[in-house]
């Protein structure tokens, strides 16, 4: 795991000068982090890391460099280094929302469920929060995996109806009927996602298995084929794939990407 003190420029030639000095050259260096190399090659820039850690030496309390910071630790992966990160931006700022989302983001990641629901529960129930849809969404997906599908769907109701161009509330609400057994409400709301979001490949997965469940064999195909279309390589893809040659007609050959 990455040493949080390690920066690309060393903590000795950065230390002198006063504080308003060494605010400014932080900011410098959050800007360049931020505004140059986090923006070109994304949360996994070595160069982002390098600066943002360099901004958080000089300045330990910017919450925006701690957030940029949880930000860059999270695209690598590195939750713990994450979790400190967004934690101290929120300590620092209180009403710093998008760090606490972010938290709570890490907490699903950990599939660490009750963490997760804290953190959006404190959230979604604060007005000043702006992005209440995503919340709800966030809510329902923990509640989904700690298997109480009831609480799961009041939050990905909630989503939608806060937020009705978010596309995972609508997946994610026909995941739950499906699990449920409740194969119609399952497809309505599939088929609405794709209505909404027709390049998002994971409601085609559900809706075909859905409609497979239903017997409905040949339009559950058209829905797989288009999932493997659109989802590539990917594990998705790959699930998609084993049911088109699960349900493939006697006689048809294998469809490939």
């Amino acid at each position: 795991m990455l040493a949080f003190a390690t920066t690309s420029c060393g903590g000795a030639s950065q230390a002198g000068g006063s504080d308003e000095e060494r605010a400014e050259k932080a900011r410098f260096h959050y800007q360049l982090a931020y505004g140059n190399y986090f923006n070109e090659n994304g949360s996994n820039g070595e160069a982002a890391l390098q600066e943002v850690l360099t901004s958080i030496e000089l300045n330990p309390s910017d919450p925006d460099a701690r957030m940029l910071a949880g930000i860059i630790f999270m695209g690598r992966e590195l939750y713990v280094d994450a979790i400190a990160q967004f934690n101290k931006a929120v300590e620092l700022k209180p009403d710093f929302y998008a760090a606490l989302n972010n938290l709570g983001a890490t907490y699903l990641a950990l599939e660490r469920w009750d963490d997760a629901i804290g953190i959006f529960d404190k959230l979604v129930s604060n007005l000043r929060y702006t992005t209440p849809g995503h919340g709800h969404n966030n809510l329902g997906w923990a509640w989904l995996q700690k298997g109480d599908t009831a609480k799961a769907r009041r939050h990905f109701t909630a989503a939608i109806q806060l937020s009705p161009t978010l596309c995972p509330p609508y997946n994610n609400l026909g995941m739950a009927y499906l699990q449920e057994g409740l194969l119609s409400k399952a497809r309505k709301y599939l088929e609405r996602g794709i209505e909404r979001c027709p390049s998002y490949a994971e409601p085609h997965y559900h809706l075909g298995r859905t409609l497979t469940r239903l017997q409905r064999y040949d339009e559950a195909r058209v829905h797989f084929e288009t999932c493997v279309s659109l989802s590539g390589d990917s594990l998705l893809g790959e699930r998609c794939q084993r049911h088109l040659i699960a349900h493939a007609p006697q006689g048809t050959p294998e469809i490939r990407r």
